[in-house]
């Protein structure tokens, strides 16, 4: 955005406070508010973030190990071409930024950086990256017992598109004044649950979108008497709220995933690139799962997928191959990964996905035979023949994987994992520390 049209957009919609914000490494969305008036000064020197920041927990507290503690500086750059006015909060804009040193240069703990990082070796190859998150929450309204869901009702159903049409439509407005298209709207699975699937974006621009959809749902409940979760399992009884990631990977105006002579119009680039990710999937979920309550989502037979295998518009897969729509089947083949939700820093989780994924193409990996069934209908000794396995049990062993997998560690950097692997042991840690309460406190309302 040219800095004329951003200043006059400032005058015009008569902004009082701009937002700078990032995504710490554990997924909460942070940043500082500035005046419009020193705008020139911030998009030139940031402002100011203590280093140790970026290695908090979700609890705000810093584990004594963490290479980073309070002493040391870095800068909140935001980019203005992210700005945005925040249509669901008169006043208010937004901008996102990288984190960098006093120098200017990305900083080794930003995500954001990383993910740019990940897309330059893409170019290099001459691939680009299309994405999107499918995110799904739950609408709460506030009763005499406190803050429950808005419906009781079946997944699709008319009736609870009529319970929560009061915050949906204005969500979609709102959406859309942001320059997000929303394709598609239903309720979900899980009492007062919901999903707006978005147009898939490149690159960057996907992560960033997902970073504008999470506070926009946000604000948009706020503003209208709701709240909103995004905890991926806020009950035993209820159905877990996901967050999907469909992508595929181009060239120009040709998408890779998709070969007209392909077993399932797939690909051998597609076929590769999910080798990649179910070899390496118990540490690519410490990024895309990161939360300890992200592993109680991961039940049988709930849509939600707990074995690690691929099939053809398998909802029980770790990836989906999705079918592309009749006429458009070359635009609109694609995969999904279903082990991931909105707790998720969406910069790593789009890093290791591509971390991964390249390297199933540059080893020529093969992701194994397609499972056409739900994997928890199949025998034992089927499952070990198509070499199906079941996801890590929780956060730790997912972490212990992270820790010892090459290609990330090198990938992501060793010094970026181990911060990583300190700030999320912490978090276990403090959630252990509070019994029966401590994911409710942790994940509710935070992301």
């Amino acid at each position: 955005m040219q800095r004329e049209l951003l200043e006059k957009q400032l005058r015009e919609q008569k902004i009082e406070l701009v937002r700078a914000i990032y995504v710490g490494p554990d997924g909460i969305t942070r940043g500082k508010a500035f005046r419009p008036a020193d705008l020139d000064a911030i998009l030139e020197s940031g402002i100011g973030l203590t280093q140790a920041q970026m290695s908090v927990t979700v609890f705000d507290h810093l584990p004594p190990l963490s290479k980073y503690q309070p002493v040391g500086e870095v800068r909140i750059r935001p980019e203005v071409d992210t700005f945005q006015v925040l249509p669901y909060l008169p006043g208010h804009a937004r901008m996102l930024a990288d984190v960098e040193t006093l120098q200017g240069a990305a900083w080794e703990l930003c995500p954001r950086s990383l993910l740019k990082d990940f897309l330059r070796r893409l170019t290099a190859q001459d691939m680009q990256i299309q994405a999107a998150f499918e995110n799904e929450f739950t609408l709460l309204e506030q009763t005499d017992a406190g803050w429950e869901p808005v419906d009781q009702l079946n997944c699709f159903s008319s009736a609870a598109m009529d319970l929560a049409s009061p915050f949906i439509l204005p969500l979609i407005s709102a959406l859309e004044q942001q320059g997000i298209k929303v394709e598609k709207y239903y309720p979900e699975a899980g009492p007062g649950q919901q999903e707006l699937p978005v147009r898939h974006q490149a690159g960057l621009l996907a992560a960033d979108q997902q970073v504008v959809f999470k506070e926009t749902v946000r604000g948009v409940a706020q503003a209208n008497g709701y709240r909103v979760s995004f905890m991926p399992k806020i009950s035993p009884a209820f159905a877990g709220n996901g967050c999907h990631i469909h992508f595929s990977l181009w060239n120009e105006n040709q998408n890779l995933f998709y070969d007209p002579t392909g077993e399932f119009l797939l690909s051998q680039t597609a076929r590769n690139f999910m080798g990649g990710v179910l070899k390496h999937l118990p540490a690519l979920m410490a990024f895309t799962a990161p939360t300890t309550n992200s592993y109680k989502r991961f039940v049988e037979r709930c849509w939600s997928s707990s074995s690690t295998c691929w099939g053809p518009d398998n909802r029980e897969a770790t990836v989906r191959a999705a079918s592309g729509f009749q006429g458009q089947e070359a635009a609109t083949v694609n995969l999904e990964y279903r082990p991931c939700d909105s707790t998720c820093n969406p910069y790593l989780a789009l890093a290791a996905l591509i971390c991964a994924g390249l390297d199933g193409i540059e080893n020529e990996l093969d992701p194994g035979d397609p499972v056409l069934t739900d994997p928890a209908l199949l025998t034992a000794e089927a499952r070990h023949a198509l070499n199906i396995n079941a996801y890590p049990l929780d956060l730790e062993s997912a972490l212990s994987a992270l820790e010892e997998n090459s290609v990330l560690q090198t990938g992501f950097g060793a010094s970026r994992i181990a911060d990583y692997l300190t700030m999320k042991r912490a978090e276990i840690s403090m959630i252990d520390s509070l019994e029966d309460d401590g994911e409710r406190q942790a994940y509710e309302f935070r992301f």
